[in-house]
């Protein structure tokens, strides 16, 4: 699926020599070197300059919206699927990535408490990404990585890998067991559904956070000094697209790791404005509405979508033993398209 054809060696005075209007589409001979071009009707409409031409149904099912926002109220019914399913076949595979894609996060139930197996879970959508903290994990609070998630604090919501100029698109955790103590409730929290929520409230805000480019890091272990290779506002947006809405496309959020704010911008306002309109959408996170608590357990890993969910934890006591490991956001995507449409459908999404 490359081109092979060097688009600059075409004419720039081009013209056609013959226009057929066929029921598959377009036929175009051009006079230069007597090519003959076909393009397809639902190619045109989907590449049409002028506004007003209606779409398909199939068309506008892939351009609307995929996303089902949430709030507390999921405890009565989070997304799940059963262990055997998803590793029987790429049906099963299907029906889990379209939930995290229409949700955000999904339960694996019945999993085989074991390292090995997680792993072999969790690559049925794709391979582990290896990052400073290595590639699957297996990981208790000793702070092995000089990291909060190593320890037993509480943990405020947050996206991981704000520092990464690709932040990691899916995470997985797998409590394996916890002894000797309690606690350790894990949060969850719809970015996408706060960042509407403070568009409705304040546009301001909302302009603020999508707009202040801010710089990240991971600077606490030796030798290891990440940032992204240019700063990144808190939401970030998909391409504009005729007659929609700014869609957001993820949310890169994590109070601890940010950098400094910048007080040059905005004749030395910039600092004071978006402070406060980080402070708005701290509370909008912080809502009892907003939070979903529960608590992990074994045989039940959970996996989310690291653009779209914060992910947070209260403080625990013991010992809690969890594994998992990130995938890439593009690869997880490519597996949701790849086992939810067929090539055709595929193809006419990107192309």
């Amino acid at each position: 699926m490359q081109r092979a054809l060097d688009t600059f060696s075409i004419p720039t005075d081009i013209l056609p020599e013959e226009v057929t209007t066929l029921k598959e589409g377009l036929q175009i001979k051009w006079a230069n070197d007597g090519h003959v071009s076909l393009y397809p009707w639902d190619w045109i409409v989907r590449h049409r300059k002028q506004p007003g031409i209606l779409l398909s149904q199939k068309e506008k099912d892939v351009q609307e919206e995929p996303y089902t926002y949430w709030g507390s109220d999921i405890e009565s019914n989070p997304p799940s699927v059963h262990y055997d399913e998803v590793m029987a076949d790429d049906t099963g595979v299907g029906t889990w990535t379209a939930k995290i894609r229409k949700y955000g996060f999904c339960y694996v139930d019945e999993c085989p408490v074991s390292p090995a197996k997680t792993q072999e879970l969790l690559e049925r959508i794709a391979f582990i990404r290896l990052t400073h903290y290595g590639g699957f994990y297996d990981f208790t609070a000793d702070l092995t990585m000089k990291d909060t998630a190593y320890t037993t604090l509480a943990l405020s919501a947050h996206t991981d890998t704000t520092y990464f100029t690709d932040p990691a698109g899916l995470q997985m955790f797998h409590l394996l067991s916890h002894t000797d103590g309690e606690g350790g409730a894990s949060l969850l929290v719809d970015g996408f559904k706060a960042a509407r929520t403070l568009q409705q409230e304040s546009v301001r805000d909302y302009n603020i956070l999508s707009s202040t480019p801010i710089p990240w890091h991971a600077s606490g272990n030796e030798g290891i000094t990440i940032t992204p290779a240019k700063k990144f506002p808190v939401i970030n947006f998909e391409d504009f697209q005729e007659g929609r809405y700014a869609v957001p496309m993820q949310i890169r959020w994590n109070n601890d790791d940010r950098g400094v704010v910048e007080l040059r911008e905005d004749r030395g306002m910039g600092a004071e404005k978006w402070y406060g309109a980080a402070r708005k959408w701290n509370e909008i996170l912080k809502r009892p509405e907003m939070e979903y608590w529960a608590q992990l357990r074994p045989g039940r890993p959970l996996i989310f979508d690291n653009w779209r969910v914060l992910h947070g934890r209260s403080a625990f006591t013991g010992k809690r033993r969890i594994c998992g490991g990130y995938i890439n956001h593009d690869d997880y995507i490519s597996r949701w398209r790849n086992t939810n449409f067929t090539r055709d459908e595929v193809l006419k999404q990107i192309l």
